[in-house]
């Protein structure tokens, strides 16, 4: 696992423009899981994500893979980059080779594999993405948005990273793109012990796909947990500036509307993210009121 021990990350230092980014910050990313990093413009999780593969070196604490020091060395850093696999923001603007086939490939190339391997995970990779094999042969210049950034996160995920980091991975995408791309990469750890780390400003794209979540401001770790512990959190949340589920939000002014009028209201469902659990639980209280003849939450 990836283990940050209270590290902080200060940009331009020792000039006017001096900024900590991050300060102080200790977590852990558990294997096998799916990690959502949230928080405001500004509050660190973009730092944090090119610390996780020794992009960025702390300026002081330890970023751990496993227990051992990313930046112990410029080996150990480099080989660091191929086990935390990072997809960037926008990453179709990363693509560079003349087909996409080779784009693709040149992470692998880079480990120093073999032909046949290089070529099995660039067939992995593009099946993986939803990319035929005629897009392979074409030049990554002349495809539409939606597979350049297909072919970009396929070139990351050639490379089969233990962990797999995504920095708003869905950014422009439409509806329907964002579910497309986001639900094949959760895949990614499916049967393995692989993590993934998706860092978003989203609250609904994280609160679906993630295990824990680590809520960011800052610099600094306001909560984390599961989606509903962090959720629960709602005020705090607000108060940093974040934009949460919308039906978190229907959720917390039901809550507040039937204190007002004195109905009973479990604080726990204050913390729903998802529209069906939120509706399962209304349902329920309106058909237990209803046999009770009191007043309904409507």
């Amino acid at each position: 696992m990836i283990e940050f021990s209270n590290v902080s990350y200060v940009y331009g230092k020792h000039t006017p423009f001096e900024r900590a980014a991050v300060n102080n910050v200790s977590f852990k990313i558990e294997d096998g899981l799916v990690t959502g990093i949230i928080g405001h413009t500004g509050s660190g999780k973009s730092t944090v994500a090119q610390l996780m593969n020794a992009l960025l070196t702390p300026t002081s604490g330890k970023v751990l893979l496993d227990g051992a020091d990313i930046n112990a060395s410029r080996e150990i850093s480099y080989k660091t980059r191929f086990k935390v696999g990072i997809v960037f923001q926008y990453p179709e603007y990363q693509l560079f080779e003349e087909t996409v086939e080779k784009d693709i490939a040149y992470g692998p190339t880079n480990m120093g594999l073999d032909e046949t391997e290089i070529k099995r995970r660039v067939e992995m990779a593009a099946d993986f993405v939803g990319i035929s094999k005629e897009i392979l042969k074409s030049s990554p210049f002349e495809l539409s948005g939606g597979q350049k950034r297909r072919a970009a996160i396929a070139g990351v995920i050639a490379m089969e990273p233990k962990i797999l980091v995504l920095d708003e991975p869905a950014a422009g995408l439409d509806p329907r793109g964002r579910s497309e791309i986001l639900g094949r990469l959760t895949k990614y750890r499916q049967g393995s012990d692989k993590s993934i780390v998706i860092i978003s400003h989203s609250m609904e794209d994280v609160a679906e796909y993630s295990d824990r979540i680590l809520a960011m401001n800052d610099g600094g770790i306001l909560c984390s947990g599961t989606p509903s512990e962090v959720f629960s959190h709602y005020d705090e949340l607000c108060r940093s500036g974040l934009a949460l589920p919308q039906i978190t939000n229907i959720m917390n002014l039901v809550m507040k509307k039937c204190k007002e009028r004195g109905i009973p209201f479990d604080n726990s469902a204050a913390s729903f993210f998802t529209v069906d659990d939120a509706y399962k639980y209304l349902a329920q209280r309106l058909e237990l009121k209803s046999e009770e003849g009191g007043n309904t939450v409507c």
